[in-house]
């Protein structure tokens, strides 16, 4: 992050849109073509709830430096805030494989999985979670789940995942299936078994069975 872009992000962070203003306006005319004042721009037009002045200042900074990953991850803010959240997860997702950051990356994570089951999307994300926060069983989850969905083995990451953190719903289900898929009936059977008593109701448990 540049030190422009921190600066504003503390102003923006402190709702002072004045001189969240004056730094933009200042940047942006001391380089008019830097795709960076034009992000910010979107920034704060963003939190003032200007949908329209947001979109056009992000497609202006992504006109200038189409591959720029802070215009891209803002794209995505934006077309969020528009409800447009299938497009939104394809932009966060480009963004992310030109410039990962952590950030709030897992809970769009969440959303591609869970939400839309955009699991090309969603597992590099949830792969970059597992290395820099080895200890966080949601993303252990996340990518097992992901790696379920697109038929690879599973088994690893979602038992790391219950070893972290037992408690989220839907890991004996996924544990059971990514059994299932490697041919592991005795253990598939364990697993799907501890599902239907945390879910009696579930139908997906209940076929798997």
């Amino acid at each position: 992050m540049s030190e422009l872009s921190e600066k504003v992000g503390d102003l923006l962070a402190q709702q002072n849109w004045d001189s969240a203003f004056d730094e933009i306006e200042a940047a942006r005319n001391a380089d008019p073509f830097s795709a960076e004042g034009w992000v910010l721009q979107s920034q704060l037009a963003l939190e003032l709830k200007n949908i329209d002045d947001a979109l056009g200042a992000v497609e202006h900074a992504l006109r200038i430096a189409p591959n720029f990953a802070p215009a891209m991850y803002q794209m995505a803010y934006v077309l969020r805030a528009q409800n447009q959240v299938p497009d939104a997860l394809v932009w966060y997702a480009r963004a992310f494989s030109i410039h990962p950051v952590l950030a709030d990356s897992l809970g769009w994570c969440h959303v591609m999985v869970l939400s839309f089951g955009e699991y090309v999307l969603a597992m590099p994300i949830a792969e970059y979670w597992t290395v820099q926060r080895s200890s966080d069983a949601a993303g252990w989850f996340l990518f097992g789940t992901c790696c379920l969905a697109m038929r690879q083995t599973a088994t690893e990451p979602l038992k790391r995942a219950w070893e972290l953190d037992s408690s989220i719903l839907d890991l004996p289900n996924n544990l059971g299936g990514a059994y299932l898929l490697q041919g592991d009936l005795n253990q598939a059977e364990h697993w799907l078994q501890v599902a239907l008593e945390r879910q009696p109701e579930d139908e997906n448990t209940q076929s798997n069975i």
